[in-house]
């Protein structure tokens, strides 16, 4: 009796831990167009991300960005679209 008892506490004791610090974790910076235009290589990482798993990333911000940014680098190319966004 007493074994199954200081199982059921040790389990109550430690269900708690760990919990600050899924607390203090902070979601990543949404990043924008002219952020993705700047920098070829997150851009191609997000693209990469978003592209795989569409489904469940379609609606998030920054993939959206990321194929906004695409959409543009495909009409004017990076150089131009990067002076277009910072205009």
């Amino acid at each position: 009796m007493m074994k199954p008892l200081a199982a059921v506490l040790m389990t109550m004791a430690f269900s708690g831990c760990g919990d600050e610090t899924a607390q203090d974790v902070k979601p990543p910076p949404i990043r924008d167009v002219p952020f993705f235009l700047a920098n070829a290589s997150d851009h191609d990482f997000e693209l990469a991300r978003c592209r795989a798993n569409p489904g469940e990333l379609m609606s998030d911000a920054a993939c959206r960005n990321a194929e906004e940014a695409n959409r543009k680098v495909m009409i004017w190319g990076r150089e131009a679209a990067l002076k277009r966004a910072s205009n």
